[in-house]
C-alpha cells in the first residue's frame, strides 16, 4: 500500500496474466474485470490525492 501523507492508497489491481484468458470474447473476461478494477482505482487514487 502506497501512502499519500497521511492516505493509504489501495494496492493496483494486478493485470491477470494472458494465459488466463480463454480468448472467447466472454462477457465476463478475466481482462474485463481487471479494466473494471482498474478504472474503479484510477478513480479512487485521484479522488485521494485531490484530498491531500
Amino acid at each position: 500500500m502506497i501512502k499519500l501523507s497521511n492516505t493509504k492508497i489501495p494496492p493496483k489491481p494486478k493485470k491477470p496474466d494472458e494465459s488466463e484468458c480463454c480468448n472467447r470474447g466472454c462477457e465476463n473476461c478475466v481482462f474485463v474485470h481487471y479494466e473494471r478494477a482498474l478504472k474503479k482505482w484510477q478513480r479512487k487514487v485521484k479522488r485521494l490525492q485531490q484530498k491531500s
